[in-house]
């Protein structure tokens, strides 16, 4: 049995989870930006602030940089990251075969970890998210303000 707490990072640390969760808004904007944009491809969310042991998801944000890495960049991009061969391999597959409309490929670097995930079956597709946001503009402008200098340096 897993003890469940809503102010811990979640299942013994993996916090993850509770990251996509709370963020999805902007993850899905940004892989649908991107997808409409210049093609299939990742999102990589740099977690700027550290996590600590316990936060409070419904109060406290986290401070993280979206950008979405075009498919024909992943391979350049990842060789800095150092993971492992079945890993690269798992995420190039999910790159070529993932449904933009219905799916997410996000990379999350945070806490001294990489986490990989393929997100499917979303209760809000990435172009409901990128609706989303524009109707709510003011409240994503820095965080997508960050995200659109930080993908200046992979064009």
């Amino acid at each position: 049995m897993r003890l469940q707490n809503e102010f811990s990072q979640g299942d013994f640390g993996y916090w993850q989870n509770r990251f996509i969760h709370h963020n999805i808004l902007t993850i899905g904007y940004t892989a649908w930006n991107g997808y409409i944009n210049a093609g299939k491809g990742m999102v990589v969310c740099d977690v700027v602030d550290a996590i600590p042991p316990f936060i409070d998801w419904s109060v406290d944000s986290v401070t993280f940089n979206p950008v979405f890495i075009l498919s024909s960049q992943v391979i350049r991009y990842i060789q800095a990251l150092e993971l492992e061969k079945d890993a690269v391999t798992t995420l190039k597959r999910a790159i070529a075969t993932y449904d933009p409309t219905r799916a997410i490929v996000v990379l999350i670097i945070g806490n001294g970890a990489v986490d990989i995930n393929l997100l499917q079956n979303l209760a809000i597709p990435p172009a409901e998210c990128y609706k989303q946001v524009q109707l709510r503009w003011g409240e994503f402008q820095l965080d997508l303000t960050t995200q659109f200098l930080k993908q200046k340096q992979y064009d």
